[in-house]
């Protein structure tokens, strides 16, 4: 059976499996993508953790940080196993070859920012990691599970200070609103194009690695994130937005989908920054690869020099 009339089928697709080039090389950009995001994700916050606000938020933020290197580490070992070298996905990352999700191109200079990426953008995060609970491909599938479990922590980190905020003093309110304003039109960017402008996420829907479009995504944000923010009395920077009872879906004013598109193609005001730290980073520890790389060449020499046998094929 074909790959396409498997996945029509409804079978799970493993790594060992006779994959077409197309799937092969969208699933593994789909990997990338949300891997990278997570660890540009961790830098965004980390700079934070000596200037969170008492010792139980800095806990909180240090294993929230710890859980987005975790999860990109998980993620960038599922393209490893499709044939891609971790090494190059980091220098791709580092000079701009592949790309990482918006939010994280914008800086975060204040505590209230780092609430609301928890909130409202690992929130969006979380609807897309949701859907790809049921992904035509198992392994993505599988690591999923235990991402979704350790991000509703990280939600629940974000709302958490946010009520802290809508119940404080009023210019904490001030602040909180003034955050929102920033954040949620970068909250809707983050699924990506509309369906209309988006011919890939099509594509990877009809192969199920998205088993849900970008616009559907967005539609379940709102219907979760407008109610909350409403509720605690806070307004959304969009006057259009309103549910449409005959059409059963929210209306809202598109994002500024150029702003988007330059910031994923040129990087946003953050990004010199943040990767700078990142390629520091990177610098810092080429010792601890280097010496794992010649540990494991020698250990493979070692294997077939005790196996005379035995061929570096094997």
């Amino acid at each position: 059976m074909e790959l396409e009339e498997r996945i029509a089928h409804g079978d799970t697709i493993e790594s060992g499996d006779e994959l077409t080039d197309e799937y092969r090389n969208l699933v593994t950009g789909m990997i990338q993508f949300t891997a990278n995001s997570e660890l540009v994700g961790a830098f965004t916050e980390r700079k934070w953790i000596p200037k969170a606000p008492s010792y139980h938020r800095k806990l909180a933020l240090t294993a929230k940080v710890q859980d987005e290197i975790g999860h990109a580490q998980m993620q960038y070992r599922l393209a490893e196993n499709l044939g891609n070298d971790r090494e190059e996905m980091l220098i791709d990352l580092l000079e701009g070859r592949s790309g990482f999700g918006n939010a994280f191109h914008y800086h975060a200079d204040e505590w209230i920012d780092i609430a609301l990426i928890a909130w409202l953008i690992d929130g969006a995060a979380m609807k897309l990691q949701g859907s790809l609970l049921k992904t035509s491909y198992g392994p993505y599938q599988r690591v999923m599970r235990r991402i979704c479990r350790e991000e509703e922590f990280h939600v629940r980190h974000g709302e958490h200070i946010i009520r802290e905020y809508a119940t404080g003093s009023r210019a904490k309110q001030e602040r909180l609103q003034e955050g929102i304003n920033r954040w949620w039109p970068r909250g809707m960017m983050f699924f990506g194009l509309s369906d209309q402008q988006s011919e890939k996420t099509r594509r990877m829907v009809e192969l199920g690695i998205k088993p849900k479009t970008n616009d559907e995504l967005r539609q379940e944000y709102l219907a979760d994130y407008v109610p909350k923010i409403r509720e605690l009395g806070f307004e959304i920077p969009d006057d259009q937005i309103e549910y449409d009872d005959e059409a059963d879906r929210w209306l809202y004013t598109d994002p500024d989908w150029e702003e988007f598109k330059m910031i994923t193609t040129k990087g946003g005001p953050a990004i010199p920054d943040r990767l700078d730290r990142r390629q520091a980073a990177f610098d810092d520890t080429a010792w601890v690869r280097d010496a794992l790389a010649a540990y494991h060449g020698q250990a493979s020499s070692s294997r077939l020099t005790n196996n005379p046998g035995m061929t570096a094929s094997d």
